[in-house]
């Protein structure tokens, strides 16, 4: 599926919310129904109790002081909404990006390592929670 065809993707196409550049566009890869059932199908209810959690007020701060310093390094993501949407792109992407993935009010996200390992999560009221151990 082309990112122009996701069911999201009005959220990076569209100048009234984030026109994302075409180069960034293009490292967007929507992954079909099955796909994205399979991940969200393998993602836990719950947090381990020992996961760090970290409020997101500060767009700009949680960009450059938090994610990034996240041990990730280049590796892809899949970010999945529901069982039905789901997304691959690039850590560096999503870094840069995050708020245009995560919608406050409105958006739970799990985010995973393109190996399936789970590692954080956005919740609508604008927290990640982040399980160190999963990396």
């Amino acid at each position: 599926m082309h990112i122009k065809e996701f069911s999201l993707a009005w959220r990076w196409t569209q100048s009234s919310h984030a026109k994302l550049p075409e180069e960034v566009l293009k490292k967007l890869h929507p992954l079909s129904l099955e796909e994205a059932k399979l991940v969200a199908d393998s993602l836990p209810q719950n947090f381990p109790p020992g996961a760090t959690r970290y409020t997101s007020l500060d767009e700009e701060q949680t960009a450059i002081q938090w994610l990034v310093q996240l041990p990730i390094s280049e590796q892809r993501i899949i970010i999945s909404w529901d069982d039905e949407t789901a997304i691959s792109l690039p850590w560096s992407v999503f870094c840069e990006f995050w708020d245009d993935f995560c919608y406050p009010s409105s958006d739970d996200v799990d985010i995973c390592l393109e190996n399936g390992q789970h590692f954080l999560r956005w919740n609508h009221y604008e927290v990640f929670e982040y399980d160190s151990s999963a990396i």
